[in-house]
């Protein structure tokens, strides 16, 4: 890493003639100061004014100018902080002079990277990156503010120029995604495309909008069926507990969370919700006064009267749940805390991804939770593994596999498995995420289709807890941990490999089902 930074110090008045002896004094009693605490082997890396200068700004006001360069340790906008407060107090007392404002005149860091990306990006606040095989020169714009500087703007930017480079690469590694586990071979009694299958015996309908379904009354009981088996068999065994969470969710949960970090690269694709400015009939008669003449709805008018965004639809369903815990101490014999929710859709705006039954924007999921000290995490997401593993193997009887992958927040933040041996996951006992993936007959042969994630179990570690302030009583660490799964992939899978004929449906599926109700009889 290599910093190069120009400022200047707006000085309230002028610097008389003896300044700049002081000045140079001052400068060598700062590298001082700014040396202090740093190790030996260090001190080349850290800032350095290599050149400074008085300059006239008008009758009533200098500029001290400043170049300052550095290697990694403490970088010119850390140090220029400092300086701030060290001339302030120096120019006060000799001169009584103040600084009234600092002006970026110009910052390029080389910023170390482990290869030259596929594909160049640009960034906020940046008027170019040059790349090579191993640096990547930014330039920032000029005249950044200070509290760019004051809010650690700059640190999170040069962290991005390496992480995106980082996130290139993990994305193009086929070795994050690696089966650790497989069932047994199960018999096939079905290879029709299930979203099909389900449309012709009258179990589904599409809406009019995209990615969107209506569960029949068929299907409605299948989906009850599943709640029923993962209580029976999992929730209630475990001593999970069920709650509602809100599924309107506003920026400071995405925020804590760190989802917005991935908004539309590939990991968070959300559904955004605006507010009316005023719900007063006047403001909306026009509104309606035009449906009413012309039967159509005018989108751009409407989105005149609306408030920006305010957040999203519920993405990932647990964020919500943390407000509940957020700035609290936790009793530790409160811990572990085990809980569940299916009160509602969540929304992914899946774009080209989206397709058939199992896959879609608008989707019923079952969030499983679990907040408690790191032995405890570890612990139950293994018992869940082995639960789930149960609930598709023996009642669902699916063939499935395991899968060890890099989950969302690892790949944002530059973390992975890079050698499979360091996967070997006999106990679930480290950060990461399992999932469970179902072979989809009709996809073809199973070496080379491709199986559906249907749940995953995910222990996350200190990332919620921590975003969102939630401390135990002694001040042990308290780690999280989240599983999903959704009703319309389990539903998908299981119609996938047994049809829609209830006499090839396993008899432990068919105890939660007194008999599939009938549909209407369209003509």
């Amino acid at each position: 890493m290599r910093y190069h930074l120009k400022f200047s110090f707006i000085i309230r008045g002028k610097l008389p003639a003896t300044a700049k002896s002081l000045i140079d004094q001052w400068l060598t009693e700062l590298q001082a100061l700014l040396e202090k605490g740093i190790k030996k082997k260090d001190l080349p890396e850290i800032s350095r004014v290599t050149k400074w200068s008085v300059v006239s700004r008008s009758e009533k006001e200098d500029e001290l100018q400043f170049t300052m360069t550095s290697g990694g340790i403490l970088p010119p906008h850390h140090a220029l902080l400092r300086m701030r407060k060290f001339f302030s107090q120096k120019l006060g007392r000799e001169f009584r002079l103040g600084i009234s404002g600092i002006v970026i005149k110009s910052y390029k860091i080389d910023v170390d990277i482990p290869r030259r990306p596929m594909k160049e990006f640009s960034l906020p606040f940046v008027s170019s990156i040059k790349f090579s095989d191993t640096s990547a020169t930014v330039t920032l714009q000029k005249n950044i503010p200070i509290d760019f500087i004051e809010k650690g703007a700059i640190d999170r930017l040069v962290k991005l120029v390496r992480n995106k480079v980082i996130e290139e690469m993990i994305r193009g590694k086929d070795e994050h995604h690696l089966v650790i586990w497989s069932s047994p071979k199960k018999e096939i009694r079905c290879t029709d495309n299930p979203t099909e299958l389900m449309i012709k015996e009258g179990w589904i309908q599409r809406t009019g909008y995209r990615n969107q379904w209506i569960f029949g009354p068929q299907i409605t009981a299948l989906a009850e069926a599943l709640k029923q088996i993962m209580i029976e068999h999992l929730y209630k065994p475990l001593s999970f507990k069920n709650m509602i969470f809100p599924k309107v969710v506003p920026w400071d949960i995405w925020k804590r969370s760190g989802h917005l970090s991935g908004i539309y690269q590939g990991g968070f694709e959300p559904y955004f919700v605006c507010t009316p400015k005023t719900a007063d009939p006047e403001f909306w008669e026009e509104i309606a006064d035009y449906y009413r003449i012309t039967l159509e709805v005018e989108p751009e008018k409407i989105m005149e009267k609306l408030r920006p965004p305010i957040g999203g639809l519920s993405f990932a369903q647990c964020p919500p749940f943390w407000i509940y815990l957020q700035g609290k101490t936790i009793a530790d014999d409160s811990f572990p805390i085990f809980v569940y929710d299916w009160s509602g859709p969540t929304y992914r705006y899946e774009s080209g991804a989206a397709h058939g039954f199992e896959r879609v924007d608008e989707l019923h999921r079952i969030e499983t939770l679990y907040i408690g000290f790191p032995e405890q995490i570890k612990t139950i997401a293994q018992k869940l593994r082995l639960r789930f593993r149960k609930i598709l193997g023996e009642i669902l009887d699916l063939e499935f596999q395991e899968a060890w992958v890099t989950p969302w927040w690892t790949s944002q933040e530059g973390v992975a498995d890079t050698e499979e041996e360091q996967v070997t996951l006999q106990t679930f006992d480290r950060v990461g995420t399992i999932d469970f993936e179902v072979y989809m007959p009709y996809r073809g042969m199973r070496e080379t289709s491709h199986w559906l994630e249907t749940q995953n179990v995910s222990i996350i570690g200190q990332k919620y807890p921590k975003s969102f302030t939630v401390k135990s009583q002694s001040g042990k660490e308290v780690w999280s941990g989240c599983g999903g799964g959704s009703f319309e992939r389990y539903i998908s899978a299981f119609v996938a490999q047994k049809g829609t004929k209830v006499d090839a449906w396993p008899s432990k599926v068919l105890k939660y089902i007194d008999k599939l109700p009938e549909g209407p009889k369209f003509l």
